[in-house]
């Protein structure tokens, strides 16, 4: 059968979501904290086909520790984009920031009554306010390496890893769309599990949708592209988790007041970043890549 390794993949990845999901829903709250085994989904069944459905194995699966400074370089580019997109996002008015920390004090705040406990009986020497600055600085850097490269692999070893070049060789084009497409449409079941702070009408959730598709769109390629110029999953994997918990580390000083325009401003950041991509000599990166993998291929 054409193309046999991928439609395995589709499939393995459709049931594995879909039992993590089931399972979510019914621990209610508590299946909140399936949703970091519902990102190893990916992988796995990436495992699973290289292992049962694929001749070459894992041959070609970049699984190399590969140039020090390729972490470093994604690691930078990451950074700047998500502070693009802070800066898009002000611009928009969709934030307003607060630099005293209560977003995040008030969340930890949370967590603790969920277990019982009181924020303020932290271990000598330990503050809330000493906690943040550890999470905010943590999220930028050391928190990348362990455990958030487990987390990136999770995903980055199975969309951008194997899902990715197998559609690369159908068209370019379902490469970067209709991936990036379902890479979309796998993260839109955890909204069933994940208490949402905003409701919206019918004509909001039709834009919403449109717009996260498209960022989504947009952060597949680049994603796809340091998988590709680098040639190694584990960079893709970093770069990935970068984006995630620096954002994730800024949000402790933010407030969103209108999570519609800052879906907009993420889009609109990584069309940006697309666009650089796309206008430089960095696109012939896949062309120069996948030509490679032909002649290998037939040699």
């Amino acid at each position: 059968m054409k193309h046999k390794s991928l439609i395995a993949y589709l499939v393995i990845i459709t049931l594995l979501s879909a039992v993590f999901i089931v399972l979510m829903k019914l621990l209610g709250q508590k299946g909140n904290y399936l949703a970091a085994f519902y990102m190893l989904g990916p992988a796995i069944a990436a495992i699973i086909t290289r292992l049962f459905f694929y001749d070459k194995k894992f041959k070609d699966a970049n699984l190399r520790f590969g140039k020090v400074k390729n972490y470093f370089k994604f690691w930078a580019i990451a950074l700047s984009i998500t502070v693009l997109s802070l800066v898009i996002y002000t611009l928009l008015g969709s934030i307003s920031w607060d630099f005293s920390g209560q977003v995040f004090l008030g969340q930890l705040a949370k967590q603790f009554a969920l277990t019982g406990q009181n924020i303020n009986n932290l271990p000598a020497g330990l503050t809330p306010q000493l906690m943040l600055i550890i999470y905010f600085i943590g999220g930028l850097t050391i928190f990348n390496i362990l455990p958030g490269v487990i987390t990136g692999f999770g995903e980055e070893f199975g969309w951008r890893g194997f899902m990715f070049p197998q559609m690369y060789k159908i068209k370019p084009w379902v490469a970067f769309i209709v991936g990036g497409l379902i890479w979309y449409a796998w993260h839109i079941p955890l909204v069933l599990v994940i208490a949402q702070t905003q409701t919206f009408t019918i004509a909001q959730t039709i834009l919403n949708v449109a717009v996260l598709a498209i960022g989504s769109i947009c952060t597949h390629t680049f994603l796809a592209y340091v998988y590709v110029k680098s040639k190694n999953v584990f960079v893709a994997s970093v770069t990935h988790i970068t984006l995630d918990n620096v954002a994730r580390s800024f949000a402790y000083f933010i407030i969103i007041q209108n999570q519609i325009t800052a879906n907009i401003g993420l889009a609109i950041t990584m069309l940006i970043v697309v666009a650089v991509l796309y206008f430089s000599k960095e696109w012939k990166v896949f062309e120069n890549y996948f030509n490679k993998r032909e002649i290998e291929n037939y040699e």
